[in-house]
């Protein structure tokens, strides 16, 4: 039997490069982000009991999206492929921060998603770049990301590219 590492070397992986390109999302992008994001939201709930989804949980995201292209505080960024198809994106808001603290403001990245069938090392950070940007425009200078617990990908993404964890949150029952 092959230990993991004669096995990774023995077999060794192909990353897939794609071509793609980042831009501003679109309403017109907002049926395939529904669908990525439905992908995702429906692993999420596979990993953590506490977490369910309302009934037609698609439509109800969709039409919150749809709103969020509208609003000033809210950046909306998608990375297509060479047929323009949606791939992935990610969405930022502006927030303002507790009173007496500094920054008065932060960014928070509310969702990043990326269609299962699209990986690529890339894509997160590339995504992540456009975002950064906006919020520098912003004049945003710190940004914080919920990630779940039970998802190891979404973890170790962050903290490759230096984030740290600042607080727990917790979950209790009324």
């Amino acid at each position: 039997m092959l230990s993991r590492t004669q096995f990774r070397k023995a077999f060794p992986v192909t990353p897939i490069t794609l071509n793609f390109s980042v831009r501003r999302a679109a309403p017109s992008d907002a049926a395939r982000m529904t669908a990525i994001w439905l992908e995702a939201a429906e692993a999420f709930v596979k990993a953590d009991t506490r977490v369910r989804l309302a009934e037609d949980p698609a439509a109800l995201w969709q039409a919150a999206l749809e709103t969020w292209f509208t609003r000033a505080d809210m950046a909306l960024f998608v990375a297509v492929d060479e047929t323009e198809t949606v791939i992935a994106y990610i969405i930022g808001e502006c927030v303002p921060n507790a009173p007496a603290f500094l920054p008065q403001r932060y960014g928070i990245v509310r969702d990043l998603a990326v269609d299962y069938h699209a990986k690529s090392g890339r894509l997160g950070r590339e995504l992540l770049a456009a975002l950064r940007a906006w919020f520098a425009e912003e004049g945003i200078t710190q940004l914080e990301v919920r990630v779940p617990y039970r998802h190891p990908v979404a973890q170790a993404f962050w903290r490759a590219l230096g984030a740290r964890k600042t607080a727990d949150q917790l979950w209790l029952k009324v």
